[in-house]
């Protein structure tokens, strides 16, 4: 027991050495495609802005709060670095990334990907009640779902200095600082964000459910 003892006293202050990764840092990369051919896609307006009982507050540090009408917070986090660009909905460009915005509770992505009409000719709508955020690091896209308190974090392509483009039936995604000999476009069918975007939707109710006469059922 001595001995045992000894050994975790010595590797306690090498333990407290191991980096700790940040959500940003642990997520796999995504399947961009580069733009091969110059033909610009046809600018299409975004569906109109959301609103409802949620706000949105972002702070010039990168600090996120979503609130509801009573006060509660349900989500307190920190970006992964200072909000540059912002885009809401279906990509609807925010003058500012930093300030605060209304959101609805009910959303489509809110009922789950079932609600989805994934063959659309227009899968913006569907994007309803999201808020995304580019930072000044700018290696990660943040997603916010207010709906559902959830937020999720996309790998950006090589590159940087980034703006993104709402298409009907893709993301866009233009690095006005590519890297050298690289692409400075690149796209990403909204199918490809099924599994990213199911960690948005409703978190699943697995708790068991009581009845009057046994109000706490066993497992």
């Amino acid at each position: 027991m001595r001995l045992a003892a000894l050994v975790l006293t010595a590797l306690g202050p090498l333990a407290a050495q191991v980096p700790q990764h940040l959500p940003w840092q642990l997520v796999p990369p995504l399947p961009w495609q580069p733009v091969l051919h110059a033909a610009e896609a046809p600018a299409t307006p975004p569906p109109a802005p959301s609103s409802g009982s949620l706000q949105v507050q972002v702070s010039p540090d990168g600090t996120l709060r979503v609130v509801d009408a009573q006060g509660v917070i349900r989500l307190l986090t920190g970006l992964p670095g200072r909000p540059l660009r912002a885009w809401r909905d279906g990509g609807v460009p925010l003058a500012t990334a930093e300030g605060a915005w209304r959101f609805p509770a009910r959303t489509p992505l809110a009922k789950g990907l079932g609600a989805l009409q994934w063959c659309a000719e227009d899968f913006r709508p569907f994007l309803d009640g999201l808020l995304w955020i580019l930072g000044d690091g700018e290696t990660v896209l943040a997603v916010v779902h207010p709906a559902t308190g959830r937020i999720i974090y996309l790998p950006l392509p090589p590159g940087q200095d980034f703006a993104l483009r709402f298409l009907p039936d893709r993301l866009e995604v233009l690095a006005q600082r590519p890297e050298p000999g690289g692409a400075s476009r690149w796209f990403l069918p909204w199918m490809a964000f099924l599994p990213r975007l199911a960690a948005l939707g409703p978190k699943p109710d697995t708790a068991p459910k009581g009845t009057a006469l046994v109000p706490f059922p066993q497992g």
